[in-house]
């Protein structure tokens, strides 16, 4: 082998290595373009994800706050009318009571001016 053709074949040798090293480059490149990409997405969705469960959660909180509000206010509505109910049936009773009051003050004070 020539001295001409060794060096030709070390040229081509070099020049298929660097070939190879920027194809390998440009894959490197590409796999880290990809995965940056992935994770990208992979944050995203998991962004989405704990949103939806935050939504959903205060959703429920505010489903069983509601629901409690209004227990309670149907609770207070029943205690409200049996206090009526039970104001009613004394009325009779403390009207009588205020009636003879007032006629014993009558009658103490004409008893005593009289």
């Amino acid at each position: 082998m020539s001295r001409a053709e060794i060096l030709s074949q070390l040229k081509q040798s070099e020049e298929e290595a660097r070939q190879k090293r920027a194809k390998a480059e440009e894959e490197a490149k590409r796999i880290v373009a990809d995965a940056r990409k992935e994770a990208i997405d992979i944050v995203e969705a998991s962004r989405k994800k704990a949103a939806a469960d935050a939504d959903a959660r205060l959703r429920k909180a505010a489903a069983e706050i509601e629901a409690e509000a209004k227990a309670q206010k149907s609770e207070g509505a029943k205690e409200a009318a049996a206090l009526k109910g039970s104001a009613k049936k004394k009325v009779g009773a403390a009207t009588d009571y205020l009636v003879e009051e007032f006629e014993r003050y009558v009658n103490a004070r004409t008893s005593t001016h009289g």
